[in-house]
């Protein structure tokens, strides 16, 4: 018998190898050089798909009853597909009816300005709701259907559930809202299934589309709002739209981290920084190139991009399941010190604050539903970056198959920064280190100011190591040059 997942697989092999699919090898680094087209798109919506995850969730409940809402429009979709606000929806493992969505029913008016909204009927026939009611319904089924002692998993953050809850059933001394449904869907998230993988390999190849075509076409004398064009036009051709505000920073705007505007005018011997993704049915990808906008890297900015390539092609020798989620990081920061100290950049390779100068963020991070995508890290990843980002001890999380992240390194000489050093630095260093550093440094930091570069690929873990999603845009100087003098 043929089933959707039969279907599914064999649409999952013919993307990745179609002309222009993801073709990388585990553990290669090679890329397509220049993609003309992603590969095919897939299937919009696969019922089977949210039915598995929906059964995974009340696995995970231990018979607890699930309630959420349209409050977090991410975890909604991943577990119903459903993707209208605003609804709520309910997960009972013990019901004959274990999947119930509760939606707002369109209104003559509403259809007649902004068109037709999913009906009770879509609820059932397309998202495959056991029952389907108006918003309004909700109070009078959750009475009907309680049961004594029943306890409900509620995301935590939840107000439109937990705000209908606590009004209605505040009394109830033996309804316990003692779950954090949001936790278990963000485990779950963690892990790709193969619909979400080719999902999220399309919107990585729209992606390198986009930066091939700015590649093509840049020059000196656009403006960053026009390359932010090129790269909307790409998305919108292929009927996605932008995961996060897309990042165009030319000359020294490259050195700001998310640089948010768009007004500068480019300028021969400038590099440009492009860090977008195309969200393609809700999945986002992200990816980072710096390119000469006139096509020729410069002395320097070829040193300082060679030196970003070198540690990410270092971390990329060490990822596969098992290695810890930070281990990558550590290492391509190790080449990038050892080169900084080469280049008179950093004067003592034992100096943490040195080191920490050059260092603003850990390299690797989900992408999903959302660019930094949910799911446990380290407990304390969010908490303390001097902790971790440069303690070799601290290894995080093992990478999983299925996981898919990015690998970011870069390097970013702001041009007043060296001024900044005591603002900067002075918890860590005495002023007479500080200015002995700075005496020594500062005529070679000035020689590479204004200088930005980010390399950001996009991987999927596999049970050898890693496929690199974003192999259809160049990343070495030669490639991008070549396709650059096109």
């Amino acid at each position: 018998m043929i089933t959707i997942k039969t279907v599914l697989i064999a649409i999952l092999l013919v993307g990745f190898f179609l002309p222009g699919g993801s073709t990388a090898e585990p553990n290669t680094t090679s890329t397509l050089h220049n993609i003309d087209l992603p590969g095919e798109r897939p299937p919009e919506f696969l019922g089977e798909v949210f039915e598995e995850r929906r059964q995974n969730i009340m696995n995970e409940m231990q018979g607890e009853v699930a309630l959420f809402s349209t409050t977090d429009p991410h975890n909604f979709y991943y577990a119903t597909g459903f993707d209208q606000e605003p609804a709520i929806a309910l997960l009972d493992p013990s019901s004959p009816s274990p999947f119930v969505l509760f939606l707002r029913e369109p209104n003559p008016t509403e259809v007649l300005w902004d068109g037709p909204r999913h009906s009770l009927e879509d609820a059932r026939e397309k998202f495959g709701a056991d029952e389907a009611y108006p918003l309004e319904y909700l109070d009078r089924y959750l009475t009907r259907f309680m049961r004594e002692n029943a306890s409900i998993s509620v995301p935590f953050g939840d107000e439109m559930v937990i705000e209908r809850l606590e009004n209605r059933y505040s009394h109830r001394s033996n309804l316990l809202l003692h779950t954090d449904l949001s936790e278990i869907m963000h485990e779950m998230r963690v892990i790709k299934d193969e619909w979400e993988q080719h999902w999220l390999t399309y919107a990585v190849e729209v992606t390198a589309l986009a930066h091939n075509r700015v590649m093509k076409n840049i020059r000196p004398g656009q403006y960053e709002y026009e390359v932010k064009a090129e790269i909307e036009y790409v998305f919108t051709k292929h009927n996605c739209d932008n995961g996060f505000n897309p990042i165009v920073g030319s000359g020294p705007n490259a050195t700001y981290l998310h640089y948010p505007f768009y007004d500068r005018q480019l300028l021969d011997g400038d590099l440009i920084l492009i860090d977008v993704g195309a969200r393609c049915n809700h999945y986002t990808a992200d990816v980072t190139r710096t390119i000469p906008v006139n096509g020729k890297f410069s002395d320097e900015q070829r040193k300082l991009y060679e030196l970003v390539l070198a540690s990410q092609e270092a971390a990329l020798e060490i990822i596969e399941p098992g290695t810890g989620i930070l281990e990558p990081h550590h290492r391509a920061m190790d080449v990038i010190f050892e080169g900084l100290y080469d280049l008179g950049l950093i004067t003592d390779l034992d100096s943490w604050w040195q080191k920490r100068f050059y260092v603003h963020y850990g390299m690797l991070h989900y992408i999903g539903l959302f660019v930094h995508d949910v799911g446990h890290f380290a407990d304390f990843i969010r908490a303390d970056r001097d902790f971790y980002l440069l303690n070799k001890d601290i290894k995080g999380r093992p990478l999983e198959e299925g996981m898919v992240i990015t690998l970011e390194p870069g390097l970013y000489l702001e041009e007043n920064r060296i001024d900044q050093l005591e603002e900067l630095l002075g918890q860590w260093a005495s002023l007479e280190e500080l200015r002995e550093f700075e005496e020594q440094v500062r005529p070679i930091y000035e020689k590479y100011a204004g200088i930005g570069i980010r390399i950001e690929d996009d991987l999927l873990i596999t049970d050898t190591g890693y496929l690199m999603l974003s192999g259809g845009t160049p990343r070495t100087v030669e490639e991008i040059e070549k396709l650059m003098a096109k």
